[in-house]
């Protein structure tokens, strides 16, 4: 957890994995305890745990003992057709049997926070079927996962063709989110819904067997050091798991691939002067002289997106880029042609309302 000071608003920064599964998962083998230890080897300071239709691990005991470690149990759950993922949090209802209309109705209906996983994928072998989203005008949820490690890394896998380099080299294979997933989540974004955005490893532990030596790949313990969704909390909350869940499901939070590169003094946001700023997630009424600054560990291409189109960039590690219009505004960031750092949407809007 680090204290970050943004045009003079203090935040506490907690980064974490969203979407990872255990021994309570029918297709997880991976004990909460070990999972637990490769986060704190790897400075998580949250992780959700989402095993299929089961909240079951909410009752370990490496959960309930654990202090230093915020542990968040959810659920994934999906339709008969085993299509529209759902991550569930903040409810202790488990939907199944159910079309997917149904039960995302039914969690709206209540305190649930809710995200659409992986929804578009790709895959380069037929070996290997697509779980996505079949309704885009379902999208009663919270969010939306825009990258999702797995499902990347097994769009891309061709057993025949590129199998061992996958499994020994498996980040290299991961470079960005789908494109067809971010233009869904501007969409959603464009017609005011306001739908936040997180990255997820979907974390389960891949196992193969040759020649009778077992080799397990894509380790939580991995995957923990890739695809994370930093949240932002003022420092007057308190920090615990519902303001954790509410930073993601706002949107006061990012989306970053250390692999690429630990954002240990990223900042970024909309102001027009000190007393009139906002940071990802939050809206803010268009004047003269509004900027969205940014600031980086190392040099990096910077996009600007308003309303999910590209209108600026700029290779550097500070700047800042001018707001001439009432929009929604993020930030793609790049580092060799890998994905880096994929920010939340600021609202700026006119007369304090959004249109």
């Amino acid at each position: 957890m680090k204290n970050k000071n943004i045009f003079n608003k203090k935040y506490f920064e907690l980064t974490g994995c969203v979407h990872n599964h255990s021994e309570y998962s029918f297709d997880s083998q991976v004990k909460l305890s070990k999972i637990i230890i490769a986060a704190k080897k790897n400075e998580l300071d949250y992780l959700t745990i989402n095993d299929h239709h089961t909240m079951v691990a909410r009752e370990d005991d490496a959960v309930k003992k654990e202090n230093d470690l915020f542990i968040i149990i959810g659920a994934e759950i999906n339709d008969p057709q085993k299509n529209n993922h759902f991550l569930v949090f903040n409810t202790n209802e488990i939907i199944q049997g159910k079309e997917a209309r149904e039960y995302i109705q039914r969690y709206a209906e209540s305190d649930a926070i809710c995200f659409a996983a992986h929804p578009f994928e790709k895959r380069a072998s037929k070996r290997f079927r697509k779980y996505i989203w079949t309704d885009k005008k379902n999208d009663d949820f919270d969010g939306i996962e825009i990258w999702n490690y797995l499902s990347e890394w097994l769009g891309k896998l061709n057993p025949i063709l590129n199998g061992i380099f996958f499994i020994l080299f498996p980040s290299l294979f991961v470079k960005k989110p789908l494109r067809e997933a971010l233009d869904y989540w501007d969409e959603l974004n464009n017609a005011g819904k306001r739908r936040s955005a997180i990255g997820s490893v979907d974390a389960h532990s891949e196992k193969i067997v040759k020649f009778g030596i077992k080799l397990e790949f894509l380790t939580h313990k991995i995957l923990f050091r890739s695809i994370r969704t930093n949240v932002l909390i003022p420092e007057e909350a308190q920090i615990d798991q519902q303001n954790i869940l509410k930073a993601l499901k706002n949107g006061n939070s990012y989306i970053v691939n250390y692999k690429v590169g630990n954002p240990y003094d990223f900042y970024a946001g909309i102001a027009s002067s000190k007393d009139d700023s906002a940071i990802f997630g939050e809206e803010l009424s268009f004047t003269e002289n509004m900027y969205f600054y940014f600031r980086l560990p190392k040099i990096a291409r910077v996009k600007l997106y308003r309303n999910g189109k590209k209108i600026a960039s700029k290779l550097d590690e500070k700047g800042r880029f001018e707001i001439k219009q009432k929009g929604n505004y993020r930030l793609e960031i790049y580092r060799f042609g890998y994905g880096w750092i994929f920010t939340n949407n600021i609202y700026i809007i006119k007369e304090g309302k959004y249109e």
